[in-house]
């Protein structure tokens, strides 16, 4: 009887077993199904949310760009084109124009330190993209697999991310070494590539209207000044033959006047001007006989009076200015006047040029040969600094100036799109300068550039300065911690000075410039550099922007053409701006 009873349990335990085993097998298999789906379901989030920061980042970059004539309707089709790249669950996941792009602008929040998401605005810089898996939408929802059988077959999801365009702090570097002035000088003149040397131009502003903004370079006789006469110094009065390419020659053109040391004077038009100045015969003759130039200053004396700068009481019968002069041939120190210095000028005198003009190192052309022409050039390449020659900022120096109208195009387009740019200015030739610190009040920036000159302060080119400045602007007080920080430098890359101040075109300046550079990258700074000038260096240009992991732009060819070509460039970095997400 014990025995029967003792199978009888050990059946029912197996029994107990079976269902246990049964209803167990049920709620596991239950659960793996639900984990399928759970796991499908987290995928497809993931997936939607990498579509949808990808829609939203790529319609924010159309908000601005140059050649969109209309943003959103840009910004709706990239986004679009990156959601439907982007599938979720191998479905497409195309977007609905009227809800699922949304258009506004980003609010910065102190607390946060963040942008937020502002839907509408007159000013649009941010989009807020949905992307879905919904009932309704492209790819419809997510089809479950097992939980349906506990009664649910779909799940709706959706993604949501919102990406700005970011504000930038900007430290435009803008090279003010003598070179940048080379375009407008008499080396120059015959290129060979279709350009002219506005060295006339140059002349003529010098006590007239500064040039038109912009300044549209081209033959002297097409451009702005082509009526005026530009000022005259002492006897030199006439301009002569423009330096027209392929038609000018230095030594007939009746505007220079040939007069070299220890050679006697017969240029026939200076004879008869210095008759007009009212000399006669004998004073003519002893200001164009060379045979007292190697004594004294009486050389530099006699060209002062051929050239009107200086007056010559001779002393002699029926002289031209009465005075004390001891009636001889020789043109004494104490015997001449000279005439007062122009407006223009501040710290040189008028021996320098003089001197200057029998210089070996000027063009063989030019060399000794006065008059407007030479005497422009002289300004531009032995007196540009502003305190020496104090308004040669007024003029239309190339390349400067095509730089300078450049410069402000950008800021009109950063103006116009209402960006929430910072720009400061910062200046560089054999040491770098602070202008302007960074301000939302961008005109500054131009203002205060059309102001300076080539060889403003000093003449050299000391490249790692001006990046040492720039990079100290942005880590100043005055950069903002959320701003993307930009340095844009412009020059003609030809670096001579090194960081211990040492002149010459030497390996240790390039690597100066260079090594700055790589500092400003280590700080997640983006460099832009403009390549401008007849001589320029672009590898090193080059070198510089891939180190800061930004572009070289280049403005070649002659001022007409670069001038064209720097409006453009500087446009398109005015809208050349970052984005982010910032939801």
């Amino acid at each position: 009887m014990q025995g029967k009873r003792a199978r009888y349990r050990r059946r029912l335990r197996r029994a107990t077993v079976v269902v246990y085993t049964a209803v167990s097998m049920t709620v596991v298999m239950g659960m793996a199904a639900l984990a399928v789906d759970i796991g499908a379901l987290y995928q497809a989030q993931a997936e939607l949310q990498r579509a949808a920061d990808g829609a939203a980042l790529a319609a924010a970059g159309q908000l601005v760009g140059e050649g969109i004539d209309d943003p959103n309707s840009a910004a709706i089709d990239a986004a679009n084109e990156v959601a439907l790249r982007n599938p979720v669950l191998r479905m497409a996941v195309g977007l609905d124009s009227e809800s699922d792009v949304e258009f506004g602008h980003a609010v910065y929040n102190s607390e946060t330190e963040r942008y937020d998401f502002q839907p509408g605005g007159d000013v649009l810089d941010a989009v807020r993209v949905t992307v879905r898996r919904t009932e309704g939408s492209q790819g419809g929802p997510i089809e479950l697999m097992f939980a349906r059988f506990l009664g649910h077959d779909t799940r709706g999801l959706q993604a949501q991310a919102a990406a700005v365009l970011v504000p930038r702090d900007i430290a435009v570097v803008i090279d003010l070494s003598n070179s940048m002035n080379w375009d407008s000088q008499l080396r120059f003149w015959d290129r060979g590539d279709g350009g002219y040397a506005n060295t006339r131009d140059v002349w003529c502003a010098l006590d007239g209207w500064e040039p038109s903004r912009p300044y549209l370079p081209g033959s002297e006789l097409e451009t702005e000044y082509a009526s005026d006469t530009g000022p005259a110094i002492g006897a030199m009065d006439m301009w002569g033959d423009p330096l027209l390419p392929g038609s000018y020659s230095a030594a007939g053109d009746p505007g220079l006047w040939y007069i070299r040391k220890y050679y006697d004077t017969t240029d026939t038009n200076l004879l008869s001007d210095l008759l007009l100045q009212g000399y006669n015969a004998d004073e003519i003759d002893a200001l164009t006989e060379a045979s007292s130039d190697g004594s004294g200053n009486y050389w530099r004396n006699r060209v002062a009076v051929m050239l009107g700068l200086a007056t010559w009481q001779s002393g002699m019968p029926d002289a031209a200015y009465p005075g004390g002069g001891d009636g001889d041939d020789q043109v004494d120190d104490g015997e001449i006047t000279w005439i007062p210095k122009p407006s223009f000028r501040v710290d040189w005198s008028w021996t320098s040029y003089i001197t200057w003009m029998q210089s070996s190192s000027r063009r063989a052309d030019f060399r000794c040969r006065y008059g407007l022409k030479t005497f422009t050039d002289f300004l531009l390449e032995n007196e540009p600094q502003y305190n020496e020659t104090n308004n040669l900022w007024a003029t239309p120096q190339q390349p400067l100036r095509a730089v300078k109208d450049a410069v402000q195009t950008m800021v009109n387009v950063i103006t116009a799109l209402e960006s929430l740019d910072h720009i400061s200015l910062e200046i560089f030739a054999t040491d770098s300068r602070h202008q302007v610190s960074l301000t939302d009040d961008l005109q500054a920036v131009p203002n205060r550039l059309y102001q300076m000159q080539s060889g403003h302060y000093n003449r050299c080119t000391c490249i790692g300065c001006g990046l040492g400045q720039a990079i100290a602007e942005l880590q100043s007080d005055g950069a903002r911690p959320n701003a993307h920080k930009v340095i844009l430098l412009m020059s003609d890359g030809v670096a001579n000075v090194d960081e211990n101040g040492s002149y010459g075109e030497s390996q240790s300046a390039r690597d100066y410039a260079t090594n700055k550079a790589e500092d400003a990258a280590d700080e997640g700074f983006r460099i832009y550099t403009i390549s401008v000038g007849y001589s320029v260096d672009r590898e090193l240009m080059q070198e510089i922007a891939s180190l800061g992991h930004g572009q070289e732009f280049y403005a070649a060819g002659n001022p007409e053409e670069y001038t064209e070509q720097l409006e453009t460039i500087f446009r398109a970095l005015g809208g050349k701006r970052p984005v982010a997400l910032i939801e």
